[in-house]
């Protein structure tokens, strides 16, 4: 017996003993994007106390090591699966995208680096791929200025690159590849415009807004339904709320294009960047989270946005509970804005 032991100890000491990523693929996952260093804590506790995964903003020239190894240190204290949502400065864009995906896989990189001795159990990493603030500037000044939707169509064709679209997927998918080589997860978030491009097989809508995501090795892709920010952003012409059938019927386009890697981010659970309001109550996030379960999204592939929102609500767990599955049926006004962004895919043809 003593010599087994003596065997299995020396096995052990030549063993690779590095802990592994920290991955809970059945949780759903929260979004935090102003997360104040003395708060670390306490919001990770939280997020433990009701089974989420959590995605941190960690923004060039404002988040350092320092901070990067807080937040890995209470995530695996507290055993949160922990990915890393990169940002550069506004100045640059903030989000990534066709105009500063250099600049972005550089941070990335960076990330990476200091995530090896400060964040060993790191899950990944998470690319939201949206237009460059200073364009959403621009289209939100145009809307206040009354332009039609045709105008605002002739706009983003007008402004379309595709030479510049190709090299940031190819910047991209370099990138995917070393993340995922390395052990971590690469996943993508983006707006759903996206997918109401799924129908003809091209790209328009995509290299409209500058979000190369097809032709990359994503672990994960996954669409910003948040139907508060259509009735601001792109009301129907009832004027009347988006349902939860605006959730079901982009999960499903999400599904049928990404099958098992389709994944929807949900919310507003309160104001965030570009969104004044959120949902009203824990009930429409909850038929939401239902809707796109309905239609074949895993639990593990649905993210909350956001933590700031729901943290000091009285009624908290119920807007993280996870509920059944139950189909919700699109209305009319809910498939309206797809159509619009269908018509901006016809123009191009």
């Amino acid at each position: 017996m003593r010599a087994a032991l003596l065997l299995l100890t020396l096995c052990a000491c030549g063993a690779d003993l590095t802990p592994r990523a920290l991955r809970q693929p059945t949780r759903m996952r929260i979004w935090t994007e102003e997360l104040p260093e003395d708060q670390i804590g306490a919001r990770v506790a939280f997020c433990a106390e009701h089974g989420l995964g959590l995605n941190v903003n960690i923004q060039k020239g404002r988040h350092d090591r320092a901070y990067l190894q807080k937040v890995c240190d209470h995530a695996a204290e507290h055993a949160v699966a922990l990915r890393l949502w990169p940002n550069l400065s506004n100045e640059s864009g903030y989000w990534v995208g066709q105009g500063n995906a250099d600049e972005f896989v550089a941070w990335t990189k960076d990330l990476s680096s200091m995530a090896t001795t400060a964040c060993p159990r790191l899950d990944g990493i998470v690319f939201d791929l949206e237009m460059p603030m200073g364009r959403v500037s621009e289209l939100a000044a145009m809307r206040a200025a009354g332009a039609s939707n045709l105008q605002i169509a002739t706009w983003f064709l007008e402004h379309t690159d595709e030479a510049a679209f190709e090299r940031a997927r190819g910047v991209l998918a370099t990138e995917v590849k070393r993340l995922r080589q390395a052990g971590l997860s690469a996943t993508a978030s983006t707006l759903p415009m996206n997918a109401d491009d799924y129908e003809d097989g091209d790209e328009t809508i995509a290299k409209a807004l500058w979000t190369p995501v097809e032709g990359i090795d994503w672990e994960q892709v996954s669409f910003q339904v948040y139907r508060t920010l259509y009735d601001q952003q792109f009301p129907n012409l009832a004027k009347v709320p988006y349902t939860s059938g605006l959730v079901a019927s982009y999960a499903r386009s999400a599904v049928g294009k990404w099958g098992a890697r389709a994944a929807v981010d949900l919310g507003t659970t309160g104001a965030g960047i570009g969104i004044p309001t959120g949902l009203a109550s824990a009930a429409d996030l909850q038929s939401d989270i239902a809707a796109a379960l309905a239609e074949g999204i895993t639990p593990g592939h649905v993210a909350i946005y956001s933590l700031e929102g729901v943290i000091d609500k009285a009624d908290a767990p119920a807007w993280l509970h996870l509920p059944a599955p139950a189909a919700a049926t699109p209305t009319p006004g809910d498939l309206e804005p797809r159509e619009q962004f269908q018509q901006l895919d016809a123009l191009a043809r």
